[in-house]
């Protein structure tokens, strides 16, 4: 059954509550309590079954699911594509031991907006999570790389097709500013928002401007939708 934990007032990204889904008691207990020290007064709970959870998300009041990718009782991007469909209020973040190419591929095919690697030490995973309190999403940075390695493999060309381009498509304007793509060329690498504000010489604030206004135009809400999108789009062509 569910084991909560609770005590002050929870983080401001992270309101509703967090469920942890995961076979392994280990590695449930293990994320809590990561959970717990970022956002300390989160209301915790575990399911170590899909059905379980299921259960619990119909039954209580979440804003965020840690999914484990392979759990004893099936596929864990089913219930991410649950979570999507029934509780798109909730964000859903994938998480595994290893970076699997097809787990990772079926995370993100299935509406993850994050996704941590459990074999990462406890401080790395709680950097990770604390994104969350910014309205950001956790991304390990070896996942980064991979995500932005199987969209550029799955991408397939297209034959152009030229025509005359009237004056006025000529003369508009890119999608992202040159700031905008810089920005999200080092999100694809895996790149913090402080590693990015160093990296240009702006504050951190400014970044996540930045990055909140790639995702309005891509119409995403995350780093790895973020990617994906430019990807398809062929923006970092």
């Amino acid at each position: 059954m569910a084991n909560q934990i609770s005590a002050g007032s929870p983080a401001a990204g992270m309101r509703g509550g967090a469920l942890v889904v995961e076979g392994s008691r280990g590695v449930s207990e293990r994320m809590r309590r990561i959970l717990a020290t970022v956002a300390p007064g989160l209301e915790l709970a575990a399911a170590s079954t899909q059905a379980e959870a299921r259960f619990m998300l119909a039954t209580q009041a979440f804003s965020l699911v840690l999914v484990g990718m392979d759990g004893p009782d099936g596929d864990g991007a089913a219930l991410i594509r649950h979570v999507r469909m029934a509780h798109p209020h909730i964000d859903a973040i994938a998480m595994s031991e290893t970076d699997d190419d097809g787990l990772v591929g079926a995370a993100i095919a299935a509406g993850a907006v994050g996704y941590v690697l459990t074999e990462a030490d406890d401080a790395e995973l709680a950097f990770l999570l604390r994104s969350i309190e910014r309205g950001g999403a956790p991304v390990d940075s070896r996942i980064a790389r991979r995500i932005l390695g199987l969209f550029a493999a799955s991408a397939q060309p297209k034959p152009i097709a030229i025509h005359p381009v009237p004056a006025s498509l000529a003369e508009s304007k890119p999608l992202l500013s040159p700031r905008e793509l810089k920005v999200l060329r080092l999100i694809a690498q895996g790149w913090s928002n402080q590693q990015i504000a160093e990296a240009v010489s702006l504050s951190v604030n400014t970044i996540e401007f930045h990055a909140k206004n790639i995702y309005r135009k891509l119409s995403v809400k995350s780093r790895t939708q973020a990617v994906h999108q430019a990807t398809q789009q062929g923006l970092f062509n």
